[in-house]
């Protein structure tokens, strides 16, 4: 998490709640990755005996066991997780009226309303957004528990098909998870200020209209706000434009994976690979630990975004939040 993020955490009085909300939702994916492996390796098993009775009680088992599982995942998230970001957008909003109620009118007056608006507004949200949004801080965590734990079992499973796995997923991971979008936070920021820009010119339309058309500014001023909005797209066109290309590289990976996993595993049948079932559930925890991957990837991809919000928040709180 980045430091900033955790010292307005912690300035709120939420880091301890955040972080019982990210330990109690961690295990989720993994349990499920184990749910479904096991129960389609039981399946396979159980329709190559045709024991018809047995496959009815194994669906009932583990229909059982799904339920729970995600009744136990909707009652964490409705009770705590979505309670715990209401209270953050609530406190930090409450927070930084406060400090610009401290600030001194020549403090005020060195940033304009629109930008003033914007950091009360868009970056608050942004910055919650880290932390709460889908593709988030937490998903993050979630899917790098799911990622180290499937590891462990595929390397229980077949230690030579899990080399292969990870020698394809790294490189590519690093190239398009670090390398591809570090610019990405700063076409963000762009952006944001470029906003701010736009929000200010709203100002004198709504508040001055009169006067704007009376000395003739009207086209001055739609000049301004044209230029701000081109502006926004262009530097939102450069982020998305990255992030596309770290997407396609994730997907690159997880399909040349699953290839060679494939092709590797049918030569290892009788040997190393019991049968079809053991390699079906070889290629679950496989496919698991790719999802985890490109989950970690795109959240990146999303925080770093967020964190142009970030980082105009706590310009605002200044040493409050430190």
């Amino acid at each position: 998490m980045d430091r900033r993020v955790v010292r307005i955490l912690k300035d709120l009085g939420l880091w301890k709640r955040f972080m019982v909300m990210l330990v109690l939702r961690a295990p989720f994916d993994f349990l499920n990755a184990v749910l479904g492996a096991n129960m389609i390796e039981r399946f396979l098993r159980l329709a190559e005996q045709q024991d018809a009775q047995a496959l009815w009680q194994n669906f009932w088992s583990f229909l059982l066991f799904t339920v729970l599982l995600f009744g136990y995942n909707a009652t964490v998230w409705a009770t705590i997780s979505v309670k715990a970001d209401m209270l953050f957008h609530e406190r930090l909003r409450t927070r930084l009226f406060e400090t610009m109620l401290s600030r001194t009118q020549q403090e005020m007056e060195e940033r304009s309303a629109g930008d003033w608006i914007t950091r009360l507004n868009s970056d608050v949200d942004k910055t919650a957004n880290y932390l709460t949004e889908p593709l988030n801080f937490m998903h993050r965590s979630i899917a790098i528990v799911n990622l180290v734990l499937s590891s462990v079992v595929l390397i229980l499973l077949n230690a030579k098909l899990y080399a292969v796995g990870v020698l394809i997923m790294i490189p590519l991971f690093f190239l398009g998870a670090v390398v591809i979008i570090r610019k990405v936070p700063i076409y963000r920021k762009k952006a944001q200020e470029a906003f701010a820009t736009y929000v200010s010119w709203m100002e004198p339309i709504v508040n001055a209209g009169e006067a704007i058309r009376v000395f003739d500014g009207g086209q001055i001023v739609l000049q301004k706000v044209e230029e701000a909005s081109k502006e926004i797209l262009r530097q939102n066109m450069k982020a998305h434009r990255l992030t596309a290309l770290s997407a396609m590289v994730n997907i690159f990976s997880g399909n040349l994976g699953y290839l060679l996993l494939l092709l590797l595993g049918n030569s290892m049948m009788g040997s190393e690979v019991r049968d079809f079932a053991q390699l079906l559930k070889i290629t679950q925890y496989r496919g698991e630990m790719m999802r985890s991957v490109m989950c970690v990837s795109n959240c990146q991809s999303r925080m770093k975004a967020n964190l142009s919000g970030v980082i105009r928040v706590e310009e605002v709180l200044g040493k409050k939040s430190q």
